[in-house]
This record gives structure tokens, C-alpha cells and sequence, in this order.
């Protein structure tokens, strides 16, 4: 057991000294993708149905209850896992968005890990990031 800790005692420091960017850092490889396929996929999938885009030609939403703020720029603050996330868990990270959605104020986002390809989805992030260029 001592030489384990040993062993890895460097490593823990390391980590630790770093603060919160090492932690950033040690999260999975996002790699880019293909922005017009990503529209495409988003357009296949009719996600403007429900969400609104800044800066594209969609047809207006028609979710009911709408969501509250519609895609676009906003988009620049977050990294691609955040997006992926979002995509994947979209209720997971915010707890206020939640409880709305408990009430009712916003409808959930379905399940799409089987209508979704991984490739459609690296390639909705980098459409979804072209939106916070804009």
C-alpha cells in the first residue's frame, strides 16, 4: 500500500496545485465536427420544434410551454462538453431549470440516445457552437 501512495502521491500534487483548469483538462477529448451536417441532423431531428435559433431559418418553435431562451450566442460560454451535456443531459447541471420543468413552465427534452448517432451529435455541437460565433 505505501508504495502505491508513493507512486501516485506525485500525480495528487500535481492535480492539486493545478486548481480547477486541471480538472477541465482531465475531462474526455470532445474532437470537432462537421457544422452543416450538425444543422442537418438538428433539422432531421426537428429540434427547432422546440428550440428557437438566433441567426438560422428555422420555423418558430412551437413547444408548449415554450423554452424560455432560444439558441444562439449565449452558446460562446460554454465548452463543447458543456453542449454535449446539455444534449445528453439537458437538466443535469441546472437545478432551477428543473424544478421548472416539474412545474411545468418547461417541457422536458426527450430521450435521444437511440434516434442519435454519436457522429450526429459531435456534429450538432460544432453547428451549436457556430450559433455563439455569430
Amino acid at each position: 500500500m505505501p508504495r502505491i501512495f508513493a507512486l501516485l502521491l506525485p500525480l495528487i500534487v500535481v492535480v492539486a496545485c493545478d486548481g480547477p483548469e486541471a480538472a477541465e483538462r482531465a475531462t474526455f477529448f470532445f474532437p470537432d465536427g462537421d457544422p452543416e451536417a450538425g444543422r442537418t441532423a438538428f433539422a432531421q431531428m426537428q429540434c427547432y420544434a422546440c428550440h428557437g435559433v438566433i441567426g438560422d431559418d428555422f420555423p418558430e418553435p412551437h413547444a408548449t410551454p415554450p423554452l424560455p431562451a432560444p439558441l444562439g450566442p449565449d452558446l460562446a460560454a460554454r465548452s463543447r462538453g458543456q453542449v454535449a451535456e446539455a444534449v445528453i443531459a439537458p437538466y443535469h447541471r441546472i437545478p432551477d431549470d428543473l424544478e421548472a420543468v416539474h412545474r411545468g413552465e418547461v417541457p422536458q427534452m426527450g430521450d435521444y440516445s437511440e434516434a442519435m448517432t454519436v457522429r450526429q451529435l459531435i456534429d450538432i455541437v460544432s453547428y451549436l457552437e457556430t450559433l455563439g460565433r455569430r
